[in-house]
C-alpha cells in the first residue's frame, strides 16, 4: 500500500504547507495531494493550488504531486493539460492530474458555466489528446476546438485520477483514467463502489488492476484513542456530505427530507443558511459512524482499520491530517504505520 497526504485548505501559511511537504518525502510518504480549492469550508487561507504545486515541484526530489482535485469548469482542458505537462518537466515522472467534476462554492459565486458530466468526460478526452502531442478539432457539448495543439509535451505519462463519488463518474473513472480518488468511504462502500471502476474498465478492455485504486480519509491518532476521537468530531461535517454512503453503510441520519442524499458538498455554497445546516446535522454523526468513515483511536486501532480498506482495495491511503497533535500523527504514520503495509 501507498501513502499520501493531502495539504488541504484552509491552510496556516505558505511557509508551513512547504514545510509539510517536504516532511512528507523525509518521512516516506509517496505522494502529496492538493485539493484546489478558490473558496473553503470552514473559511480560511486558500491559496491557488497549481501555484503551489510548482513551488514543492522545486524544494522536492523523490514524492509524486498532484491534484485531489481541481476541474473543467474554472479550467479549460488546455490550461490544465499545459500546466501539468510544464509541470512534469519540472518533476518528471513525479505528477499526476487529479480531476472531479467541480464544487458549487468555487464555481457558482463567479458565475462560470457549468457542464458538470460533459465538461468531465470531455476534458479528460481532450487532455490526452493535447498530451499526444497531435493538432486536432473537438466538438462536443462542453467544448469546441479548432485546430487545437500544444507547444510543450509532458516528459512521461501523466496518470490521471478521478475524484469519482457517483455510479456514473466511477464508471468513468474505470474507461479513461489511471486511479480512482473518492472521499467519504467506509470499507464497506468502497468494497461495493468499486465494482463500479471494474464494470468502466472492462467496457473498455481494461483490467481493474491498471488502475491505481485511491482514498483521500481523514485521520486523527492518538495514544489515548478518546483523545483522537474528540478532535475527529470537529470534522463529522464531511459525512453529511455524502449521506447517500452513510446509508449504503447501514447508518442512518436524522436530517429534513428536503437535505440532499447526493453528495452535499459537491452543492455547498458559503451561505450563513447552509453553513448553518451543515454544523446543525453534523452534530449528528455518532462515534461510531465516525470510527467507520475516519482512521481514528490509537496506532494499533487505526493500523487495523487500515487493513480493513486494503482488504477492500484501497492500494493507495491519501491521509487528511486532523490532528490531534498533527506531528505526532505523522511521526506515528512513518515509524509505525508506512513500514507495516509496504512490506
Amino acid at each position: 500500500m501507498k501513502f499520501g497526504n493531502v495539504l488541504s485548505p484552509p491552510m496556516s501559511s505558505l511557509d508551513r504547507a512547504m514545510s509539510i511537504a517536504i516532511q512528507s518525502e523525509e518521512l516516506g510518504f509517496n505522494s502529496i495531494v492538493m485539493p484546489d480549492h478558490t473558496l473553503m469550508v470552514p473559511p480560511g487561507f486558500t491559496p491557488n493550488t497549481l501555484a503551489l504545486l510548482s513551488a514543492i515541484a522545486v524544494k522536492t526530489q523523490r514524492i509524486k504531486l498532484g491534484t485531489g482535485v481541481t476541474d473543467f469548469a474554472r479550467y479549460h482542458p488546455s490550461i490544465l493539460a499545459q500546466f501539468f505537462a510544464t509541470l512534469d518537466n519540472l518533476a518528471p515522472g513525479r505528477i499526476f492530474l487529479g480531476i472531479g467534476s467541480g464544487e458549487a462554492m468555487n464555481i457558482t459565486p463567479f458565475g462560470i458555466p457549468w457542464k458538470k458530466f460533459s465538461q468531465l468526460k470531455e476534458g479528460l478526452e481532450i487532455v490526452k489528446r493535447f498530451w499526444e502531442g497531435e493538432q486536432f478539432s473537438y466538438s462536443g457539448k462542453a467544448f469546441k476546438l479548432e485546430k487545437a495543439f500544444l507547444q510543450i509535451k509532458p516528459m512521461q505519462k501523466i496518470p490521471i485520477y478521478l475524484g469519482a463519488n457517483g455510479k456514473r463518474t466511477r464508471e468513468l473513472t474505470g474507461m479513461l483514467c489511471d486511479g480512482w480518488m473518492p472521499i467519504v468511504e467506509t470499507p464497506k462502500t468502497y468494497k461495493e463502489n468499486l465494482e463500479d471502476v471494474k464494470r468502466g474498465a472492462e467496457k473498455a478492455g481494461r483490467k481493474l488492476e491498471e488502475i491505481d485504486t485511491a482514498l483521500q480519509i481523514y485521520t486523527a491518532i492518538d495514544y489515548d484513542s478518546a483523545k483522537a476521537m474528540e478532535r475527529a468530531r470537529r470534522f463529522a461535517g464531511i459525512v453529511i456530505s455524502a449521506l447517500e454512503k452513510v446509508e449504503q453503510s447501514g447508518y442512518s441520519i436524522d436530517v429534513p427530507k428536503d437535505f440532499s442524499k447526493r453528495f452535499y458538498f459537491e452543492k455547498l455554497l458559503l451561505t450563513d443558511d447552509s453553513l448553518s445546516k451543515f454544523i446543525e446535522y453534523a452534530s449528528k454523526v455518532s462515534d461510531d459512524i465516525l470510527a467507520d468513515f475516519f482512521i481514528v483511536g490509537n496506532p494499533e486501532e487505526c493500523i487495523s482499520k487500515i487493513e480493513e480498506f486494503r482488504r477492500a482495495g484501497v492500494k493507495h491511503l491519501m491521509i487528511i491530517n486532523v490532528g490531534p497533535d498533527p506531528k505526532l500523527v505523522m511521526k506515528i504514520y512513518a515509524e509505525k504505520i508506512i513500514p507495516i503495509f509496504k512490506e
